[in-house]
């Protein structure tokens, strides 16, 4: 299935993939958005899923935000349409819904390492993207968050259970049922941000980051995460000293 170049860009350089997010008003993630979202994300998959000369992928932004979330009044009425169907039996779980959050979730299971490289607002269905990612860079400006629950809703493209896992079932409960956002330095309290950088600092420092672990290893190991960052972090310390 084609998508809008526009939208979403897809480039290797460096033998380091970059799907660039540039949909209209900072990445709305309305209908049309999660189509064309999907169609990027399938070609990716397919032509990438072995990992064959890829030392490691961004995911990004292409203006001042990597994404403003859903477009809330569409998501609560397609979500009140679909209650009703699955109340009355004629549906359990959408399709549709289904293969968005396989789309959306799919990136942990790349056998090189995903970062994402965020600036502005990340937030919503945006954050679930990234929290799917095993790496996760801010900006000192990013604003990270799941307002879905002052909405009457719940994040439902696997960010909920990704938040578990990145920061622990009580931090996860608080940020998914506050709905508040967080700062990069709170993100990164909460374990959710690996690193804070400076403004349009993210993409470069992902960079550093996919190629200081495709020194250390032939084959990327999300197993030894803490260890990559922890060594990547010293090394840059040791830079600037």
């Amino acid at each position: 299935m084609e998508y809008n170049k526009e939208w979403f860009s897809v480039e290797i350089k460096n033998d380091i993939l970059t799907l660039t997010m540039n949909a209209p008003e900072n990445n709305l993630m309305t209908a049309d958005f999660l189509v064309n979202y999907e169609a990027a994300a399938e070609e990716i998959l397919f032509e990438f899923k072995d990992g064959k000369n890829i030392k490691g992928m961004i995911i990004r932004g292409g203006g001042r935000h990597f994404s403003v979330g859903a477009d809330v009044s569409a998501l609560s009425e397609r979500s009140a349409e679909e209650l009703s169907k699955m109340e009355n039996g004629e549906i359990i779980i959408p399709e549709t819904h289904i293969h968005q959050k396989k789309m959306v979730t799919s990136w942990k299971n790349m056998p090189f390492p995903v970062v994402s490289a965020i600036g502005g607002f990340c937030i919503g269905s945006g954050s679930e993207i990234a929290a799917a990612c095993h790496f996760r860079i801010c900006e000192k400006n990013a604003r990270i968050g799941q307002p879905e629950s002052t909405f009457g809703i719940l994040p439902a493209l696997g960010g909920i259970a990704e938040t578990i896992k990145i920061c622990g079932v009580k931090n996860a409960v608080k940020m998914v049922y506050s709905g508040e956002l967080l700062s990069a330095a709170e993100a990164f309290e909460l374990n959710w941000a690996d690193i804070v950088t400076d403004k349009k600092k993210s993409f470069s420092e992902a960079v550093s980051l996919i190629e200081f672990i495709s020194e250390q290893d032939e084959e990327f190991d999300f197993a030894k995460k803490a260890r990559y960052l922890a060594e990547f972090l010293n090394e840059r310390k040791n830079l600037h000293e």
